[in-house]
C-alpha cells in the first residue's frame, strides 16, 4: 500500500509503445530492457501507451512530476529518442532523485526534451 507521503513524491513515466516507438524502427534498442530499467526508478510508477503522436522523433517518454514535484514548479517533461542505455538510466536516475520541480534535469536529457506534439485531432 502507498502512504500518502509516498504519493505525494511519486513521479509518472509514460512510455510510448505505438506504431514507431517500441518497434524494430530502432532494432538496436533494447525496448523490454529500457521498460525494465524504469520500472526500477524508486518513486515512479510506469504505464506503457499507445501511439503519443511523436513518431518522427522515437522512442517517446513522458515524465509526469510527482505532486509535490509539481507544487515546487515541474511541469509534464517530453523526452524524443530515448533509445540508449545512458538516456534510460538518465531518466530512471532523475525521476528516482524526485524529477520534475525536485531535481535538475540531467545534462545527458537536456537534448532530448522538446514541446508535447500537437494533438492529431487539433493539427487535423
Amino acid at each position: 500500500m502507498t502512504t500518502p507521503t509516498a504519493a505525494a513524491h511519486t513521479c509518472r513515466i509514460a512510455v510510448c509503445r505505438g506504431c514507431c516507438c517500441g518497434t524494430d524502427k530502432h532494432p538496436g534498442t533494447d525496448h523490454r530492457r529500457q521498460l525494465d530499467d524504469l520500472r526500477q526508478a524508486p518513486r515512479a510508477t510506469v504505464t506503457v501507451t499507445d501511439c503519443l503522436g511523436n513518431c518522427e522523433r522515437s522512442n517517446t517518454v513522458v515524465v509526469v512530476p510527482s505532486p509535490a514535484g509539481r507544487t515546487a514548479g515541474g511541469r509534464v517533461t517530453w523526452l524524443a529518442q530515448v533509445l540508449d542505455i545512458e538516456t534510460t538510466h538518465a531518466v530512471r536516475d532523475w525521476v528516482a532523485a524526485g524529477g520534475p520541480g525536485l531535481a535538475p534535469l540531467p545534462q545527458v536529457l537536456a537534448r532530448h526534451v522538446q514541446q508535447a506534439p500537437q494533438s492529431r485531432a487539433a493539427a487535423g
